[in-house]
């Protein structure tokens, strides 16, 4: 295991939409402010992620002045005109119960299908890992979920991995290559970094 390879997946922290349960994919939120964290991640010298503010601000909030290197190859999914609605607005339209339906091949209207993210995130994904030795990627719940699903040994659908704020996923490989060629990780494990809001 001389040349092990190692990802590590971080979800943003919370924002007033996530709270609210709407669809905030493309939409540019800030994160909430007075969580607490625990303690920063060992030594670090760049960060990947999402150009969007919250993993932006959620970089900065772990890792300090440490330099982050965004991508809009790793954002959430976009989720065309129903960004900033629930699904208590949106479940009475038939193009909703479709998606719901077959999330994979249909997109929102003005936004991406599932298939259409996987693309997207896994070309971010293999730009990062081609230019970091154990990369550390700040990004969403669907790039995560898209992610695990491809790598990982698992019989899980998309929805089916829960990826709370502030989870990190830890992904081995034997090598770089074997990441470049698709194979499954050897392992994985998952923390949380951010301790339960007090409500």
């Amino acid at each position: 295991m001389d040349h092990a390879f190692t990802v590590t997946l971080i979800r943003h922290l919370p924002t007033k939409g996530n709270t609210d349960r709407k669809y905030i994919g493309w939409t540019d939120e800030p994160v909430i402010t007075g969580l607490k964290t625990v303690d920063k991640i060992g030594e670090v010298t760049q960060v990947f992620g999402s150009d969007l503010l919250r993993c932006r601000q959620t970089a900065n909030i772990i890792f300090g002045d440490i330099p982050y290197i965004e991508s809009a190859k790793l954002r959430e999914c976009s989720f065309g005109s129903w960004e900033e609605k629930t699904y208590e607005e949106l479940k009475h339209e038939a193009k909703y119960q479709a998606w719901l339906d077959d999330y994979e091949c249909i997109a929102p209207p003005g936004g991406e299908s599932l298939r259409q993210l996987e693309v997207r995130v896994t070309s971010g994904f293999c730009e990062v890992i081609t230019s970091s030795n154990h990369p550390i990627i700040i990004t969403h719940g669907g790039p995560i979920r898209a992610l695990l699903r491809k790598f990982v040994n698992d019989s899980k659908k998309f929805w089916d991995w829960d990826v709370p704020h502030g989870s990190m996923y830890t992904l081995c490989w034997k090598d770089r290559q074997e990441v470049l060629e698709g194979k499954h990780c050897t392992s994985y494990s998952v923390e949380h970094l951010m301790e339960k809001e007090l409500l």
